[in-house]
């Protein structure tokens, strides 16, 4: 959210600016135009960037909302909100056992040894009730 001042909003949303990728309205010269909406934002103070309100909306995304921004090596960036980054990664560890759920095997681990700490316990409770007798 953008803070106000007594000059006024310190960033500023931009509106579409481009052309490109729109029928008729070829991009520039020589570069590979991304399919889909364009716009054009501003680096504000701070390396601030203010999401068009068009994209926030469509993203629903509200303030205070965590988004995943991933740099790619030719020097893309890619914005996701929480909800397509949790989406992206389901599944992502299938390969590793496939035809298991290592969740489960995981909860069956830890109740066969909660119960052997039980049986432990009761075995040291027990011990003492027989030296008595």
């Amino acid at each position: 959210m953008a803070r106000k001042s007594k000059a006024g909003v310190r960033a500023r949303e931009t509106a579409p600016a481009y052309g490109a990728g729109l029928p008729g309205q070829p991009g520039l010269p020589g570069m590979d135009v991304p399919s889909g909406d364009v716009y054009a934002v501003t680096v504000a103070e701070r390396g601030r960037v203010v999401l068009p309100a068009a994209v926030r909306e469509r993203l629903n995304i509200k303030e205070g909302d965590r988004v995943t921004l991933r740099v790619e090596p030719d020097g893309t960036l890619t914005l996701q909100t929480a909800a397509a980054f949790a989406q992206s990664l389901v599944g992502a560890f299938k390969h590793l056992a496939p035809g298991r759920m290592l969740s489960d095997e995981l909860v069956a681990g830890r109740r066969r040894e909660a119960a052997q700490e039980e049986r432990e316990m009761a075995a040291l409770l027990a011990a003492p009730r027989k030296r008595r007798a």
